[in-house]
């Protein structure tokens, strides 16, 4: 997966080159400030720069002043001089680690882009079942923690420079005072068994704290796209109990966790400190002296110590990191695993028009395991008729036209377009010369404009969404509003009644100009005079086109060319109104059931 993301990312060689070039130039400039240390304290002991004749390393700031100025005088000069160019070192660390910093934010944030991209993508290929096995919130949680991979990658690339920095430190460490080098050294140890046990308790933690995350993005995204029912049985304050319970479970892996990480810091840098101070006085114990150069020397390493620890933590930190990020990156993986993502391959072909019918084949789908939606269903359905599908609830209708619409995979050869596998087909293809009208009507946050020409692929212009939702018997009520077709309706077009919804994305599915139209329950929300008068419309529109449709109002499927009655997800009866009427079956029964034996053969 790494190097799959890597690829997506677009890594250039040059991406890591060129900062880990400015961190090398930064480094050095820090390097040449802290190593101006030592001629400094040295000259603060013996109280003058006149060492510096018989340095090789650093005689050369001696030149920086003119032999002319007097000696009382020269020693101060040389004194600012040495701090001017300290300094000056400094400005150049920072200076080359701010070009580095311009450089890799946009590189890293477009890295971040392409690989939350991609993710998206490849959970947008999941089949429909898995969104429906799994919470949106910890789905929304996932794709977000794809950024963990660009996260580890820039933590790698500071350690890097934290690494070489560390390095500059410990050699001038090393010139100020061998024995407290090698005690420092000595206690990294120390420090580093005192990271894996604190790393082992963060790692644990940060597996509870990815399902706490997950909890949390599942209870706001289930509240928050229900407020409907929240509101119908007055449970704001249960709704909002139930977030700030699962808020309490994060809160809580937060809080121990920083407990933890808190108490490593602080253990490290006193254990560093104390160490230091018993190695500094046993050397003073054991030399019989003690001079002020050598306090200006165990201060300038103290110095240098401070500056140090901070790079030494983030490289431990390091780990600490990983550890953090494992658990989310491991989630990210399972992403792009197939297994249960229920993904529906698509063809190679191109679905260009359907020329003779549909052909389902001893169809039979499973959900679960053993327990069949559909057994054995077999039908022909001709191009350019009306077919409807009517049957009691959980009979198996909407199962049927989802898998004419690909929403799921079935066996080959199960279902037949024009005697060619459906399974052949590539979903835009196909797709493009289909529409399907639900009962659950999904709009965007989006304009009317946009929600009716979603996916649509071509520019349409106003007259003819204007039709469009004349057939859905819309056009008034989209003229009366201000904006008119740039009209916004909020998420799900909640400010829309239930009917406007559903004619809404009638009128969308007219626009595509389908060969095939599946309508399931699509004018359910509808009163009776104007499902009359959009049935009529669709009736218009469709003409010549393959319709099939869900009922439960039988009066809509009067005129259809072929009945199929479902009963426990088989299709027990097929045939014309009047003919299905003369069996007394299933259909009969639901005809007496609407209408009433005295009407049943209107």
């Amino acid at each position: 997966m790494l190097r799959h993301f890597w690829h997506v990312a677009g890594v250039r060689p040059w991406h890591i080159v060129l900062p880990l070039a400015l961190v090398l130039i930064a480094a050095a400039f820090e390097g040449a400030s802290y190593s101006l240390l030592i001629p400094l304290t040295e000259a603060v002991g013996r109280d003058t720069f006149e060492f510096l004749r018989e340095s090789r390393a650093f005689g050369w700031i001696l030149r920086l002043v003119p032999e002319s100025v007097a000696a009382p005088s020269r020693d101060t000069v040389l004194i600012v001089v040495t701090i001017g160019l300290i300094i000056l070192g400094r400005t150049g660390k920072i200076v080359f680690e701010y070009l580095r910093y311009i450089y890799i934010v946009p590189r890293t944030e477009g890295y971040r882009v392409a690989v939350t991209t991609e993710t998206f993508g490849r959970v947008l290929g999941f089949g429909r079942q898995y969104f429906e096995h799994q919470p949106i919130g910890a789905i929304d949680a996932e794709i977000g923690w794809s950024g963990s991979v660009i996260t580890l990658l820039t933590a790698a690339e500071e350690s890097i420079r934290y690494t070489i920095g560390l390095l500059v430190k410990a050699a001038v460490m090393v010139a100020i005072s061998l024995p407290l080098s090698i005690a420092f050294v000595a206690s990294l140890p120390f420090i580093g068994w005192f990271m894996t046990a604190v790393n082992a308790r963060v790692e644990r933690i940060a597996t509870e704290g990815v399902a706490a995350d997950r909890r949390v993005r599942s209870r706001i995204l289930d509240i928050l796209g229900s407020i409907p029912l929240v509101k119908a049985y007055s449970q704001e304050r249960a709704a909002a109990n139930t977030y700030a319970e699962a808020l309490h479970q994060a809160r809580d892996v937060v809080v121990r966790r920083e407990r933890v990480v808190g108490l490593r810091y602080p253990a490290e840098e006193i254990f560093v400190l104390i160490v230091m101070l018993v190695v500094q006085a046993a050397v003073m114990v054991l030399d019989g002296s003690f001079t002020p150069g050598d306090l200006a020397a165990f201060g300038a390493f103290l110095l240098i110590v401070q500056q140090a620890l901070p790079d030494y933590k983030y490289l431990s930190a390091f780990s600490l990191k990983v550890a953090e990020e494992w658990p989310r990156l491991a989630a990210v993986a399972r992403l792009f695993s197939d297994e249960g993502k229920f993904i529906v391959p698509s063809g190679p072909r191109t679905f260009t028009r359907l020329e003779r019918g549909i052909a389902i084949r001893s169809l039979t789908f499973q959900y679960q395991p053993g327990v069949d939606v559909l057994k054995d269903v077999s039908a022909t359905i001709r191009v350019g008729t009306v077919t409807a599908i009517v049957g009691s609830t959980g009979a198996g209708k909407t199962t049927l036209v989802d898998l004419i619409a690909r929403f799921y995979d079935c066996a080959p050869g199960a279902i037949e377009l024009d005697g060619s596998d459906i399974r052949e087909f590539s979903f835009p293809s196909l797709h493009a010369r289909m529409a399907l009208v639900s009962q659950d009507v999904w709009l965007l946050n989006r304009t009317l404009r946009d929600n009716l020409t979603f996916g649509l692929g071509r520019a349409i212009g106003d007259d003819a969404l204007l039709a469009a939702l004349r057939d859905v018997d819309l056009r008034e009520f989209v003229e009366g509003l201000p904006a008119g077709l740039d009209t916004e309706f909020g998420d799900r077009g909640v400010r829309l009644s239930g009917g406007q919804r559903q004619r809404v994305a009638l009128a969308r599915a007219l626009l595509r100009d389908p060969d095939i139209l599946i309508l399931d329950e699509a004018t359910s929300a509808l009163d009776s005079e104007v499902e009359q008068r959009v049935a009529r419309a669709i009736q218009q529109r469709a003409a010549g086109r393959t319709l099939i449709v869900i009922a439960h109002r039988l009066s809509t499927i009067r005129e259809a060319d072929l009945i199929m009655v479902m009963h426990e997800g088989r299709v027990v009866e097929q045939g014309a109104w009047d003919e299905l009427l003369r069996l007394g079956g299933h259909f009969h029964r639901l005809h007496s059931a609407q209408f009433g034996e005295t009407s049943r053969r209107r």
